[in-house]
């Protein structure tokens, strides 16, 4: 357990320092945090209360995580498959909206850490 945490405080330091454009250092934050918050709820009957209060805060981080991966996935999926979605305008303008929900959800992420 204690192994998983420090790799999550790692991994958090290196994300803090990253540019807020290195999305791999946010999605390597997120599995970490998945880590540790499974090991915590496998483990619950045996922990104490700090640890388990803990609890609530993982699953903020990955709510926030989250929401960022699945907007980058998105994008990605979009940006793979533009010539399949036809209407260039209508890929463009989603394209430019997924970019403003990503830049909101890096900095909802970055506060996080």
């Amino acid at each position: 357990m204690a192994a998983a945490q420090k790799s999550l405080d790692k991994r958090m330091r290196r994300a803090r320092r990253a540019k807020k454009s290195d999305y791999a250092s946010y999605h390597a934050v997120r599995k970490a945090g998945k880590k540790v918050r499974y090991l915590l709820e496998f483990f619950e009957p045996l922990l104490g209360k700090h640890q388990v209060k803990s609890l609530r805060g993982l699953k903020k981080l990955q709510g926030r995580f989250g929401k960022l991966n699945d907007i980058v996935a998105s994008e990605a999926l979009i940006r793979v498959n533009r010539d399949r979605l036809g209407g260039d305008r209508s890929v463009r303008r989603a394209l430019a909206r997924l970019e403003r929900k990503r830049k909101r959800r890096l900095n909802a992420a970055a506060r996080m850490l």
